[in-house]
């Protein structure tokens, strides 16, 4: 039984935590002015209990975020990724100090994790667009190496001309990435003595794998949490098996249907123990409303654990995308992928997966050349960030599968878009 001390200490923490979070939501409500309105609505203008505040999500950030215009945010600097619907890319703004902290974040992260590799030692990255991407170069310079990156538009063959030259031996890259490298002709022939890797499911046999491929051990192998809108989010922990949520992050995880329920006028309970979909909310971001932000991810095992000598969350592993996008290299949003089937495959039930780049199963009895095609071209047109990428052969071709009707993994739907595997 905890004693009195340690329930005062309890105590005072979690009131500098709600004093925290009620100053985090009113500097954003003086940012952006239709979040102060949802706070009003609320009542919750001032609150520090998290169930008093609402779900920021992607129906609200299209509305009110994403393409807006904030000439009230000094300094912005923006950083556009595919994702949203009719083709629109999302706009993520970031603040000098939104950066600087990400930039501290990655920093101590990637420096305990580097710590046996020599200052000066030669670091690359080859990762996609966005804030990881604009911001890797940065990171490995003020960590004292030799920083190189590659262009993810040019061809592969040119990033493995460009690896072996360099043989870098810190290498950041995404996983899908890394698999369309390892397949490459000519072969990629580097030595690394760590990796990092970023943007899709990296689970600890793939993550074996690929140190086995390097001669590594799989604790050389880390694999980064982090999103466009977020930040850094949390990555691979060796010693426990689990993922590490930053200090700056507090998650909570709902249930689908927890989720699906919920409106801008209703309370949402919070829960920081379990599985389901993934909340976040940021301390050190000012030009995102990162408060109770729904990611679209799934989660196993959210808790908070004893770890060197105080507590983190941490969670088992992600299990794959609820709902807003799908990564193949790039975001391509569910609304374009639905408008994209409706226009090539009319009343046909689908479903799609990207544990393996983006997969679509479709009720037919065959799938044509010309469908293929035409389901190609459509995402070329609506998703160009993955389309430069599968242009350059660092990520494979959208693929698309005939299946029974009773061949859908996830049932029979008009529309459903399944799970990574764990």
């Amino acid at each position: 039984m905890p004693n009195t001390a340690s329930l005062a200490a309890l105590h005072a923490s979690r009131s500098a935590q709600s004093a925290e979070l009620a100053a985090l939501a009113a500097g954003h409500a003086q940012r952006f002015p239709w979040y102060r309105e949802l706070l009003l609505r609320r009542g919750a203008l001032g609150s520090g209990a998290l169930s008093d505040l609402p779900l920021v999500d992607t129906g609200l950030l299209g509305a009110h975020y994403y393409t807006a215009a904030y000439p009230q945010l000094p300094d912005a600097s923006a950083y556009h990724t595919s994702g949203t619907s009719g083709g629109q890319r999302k706009r993520i703004l970031y603040s000098t100090a939104d950066d600087d902290a990400y930039i501290a974040q990655r920093r101590a992260l990637f420096g305990e994790f580097t710590a046996g590799v020599p200052r000066g030692a030669v670091a690359v990255a080859d990762l996609g667009t966005g804030h990881a991407a604009a911001s890797a170069r940065r990171v490995f310079v003020e960590l004292g190496y030799e920083a190189h990156d590659i262009d993810f538009t040019r061809p592969v063959e040119e990033h493995v001309a460009k690896l072996n030259a360099w043989r870098p031996d810190v290498f950041f890259t995404m996983p899908m990435i890394l698999d369309r490298l390892l397949q490459a002709r000519p072969a990629l022939d580097i030595r690394p003595r760590k990796i990092m890797v970023v943007g899709d499911v990296a689970p600890p046999a793939w993550r074996a794998h690929v140190a086995e491929r390097f001669g590594l051990r799989p604790d050389d192998v880390l694999d980064v949490f982090g999103s466009i809108e977020i930040g850094a989010i949390g990555h691979s922990c060796a010693e426990t098996g689990l993922y590490h949520f930053h200090d700056h992050i507090v998650p909570e995880v709902l249930t689908p249907e927890e989720l699906s329920r919920h409106t801008e006028n209703e309370l949402v309970p919070s829960r920081q123990e379990g599985s389901g979909a993934l909340l976040l909310t940021s301390f050190t971001r000012d030009y995102f409303p990162a408060v109770r932000y729904v990611t679209g991810d799934a989660v196993t095992g959210l808790r908070r654990i004893r770890h060197e000598g105080r507590e983190v969350f941490a969670f088992e592993r992600i299990d794959g995308r609820l709902a807003g996008d799908f990564k193949h290299g790039e975001r391509i949003s569910n609304h374009d992928l639905a408008q994209i089937m409706a226009e090539v495959f009319p009343g046909r039930p689908f479903e799609a997966g990207d544990a393996d780049g983006l997969v679509i199963r479709v009720v037919a009895e065959t799938v044509d050349d010309d469908q293929v095609a035409a389901v190609r071209a459509a995402v070329d047109r609506r998703a160009p960030d993955v389309a430069q990428m599968i242009a350059s052969g660092l990520v494979g071709p959208v693929r698309v599968q005939a299946v029974t009707p009773d061949g859908l993994r996830s049932g029979q739907a008009k529309r459903r878009l399944d799970l990574k595997e764990g």
